[in-house]
């Protein structure tokens, strides 16, 4: 007797693995930004933009910053991003 063959096997088999590396991406711990900070010079290059200009942000208030001992001034993650970890657009606003 002749078996009988399904070729749909093999594109099962490898739907079956691609759930399984799905589901342990989705499963991996989120990182934990309550804690980060940056350096001006990291907030310059994660905005695109000069350090001066980040500067100018804090100074205008639109980003606040906390002082650490020997590193000196330091940012926090949501002082950039907002929650969905999109960033903020922290360009000049007119005053209406």
């Amino acid at each position: 007797m002749r078996s009988i063959y399904n070729p749909y096997d093999a594109l099962l088999e490898q739907m079956s693995e691609l759930k399984k590396i799905v589901l342990d991406i989705r499963d991996l711990p989120k990182e934990d930004y309550t804690t980060k900070y940056y350096t001006r010079k990291e907030v310059a290059e994660i905005c695109r933009c000069s350090v001066q200009t980040v500067d100018n942000y804090i100074s205008r208030g639109q980003i606040k910053t906390e002082n650490f001992g020997v590193k000196g001034v330091l940012i926090h993650h949501y002082q950039i991003f907002n929650k969905d970890n999109t960033l903020k657009e922290l360009k000049y606003k007119r005053k209406a």
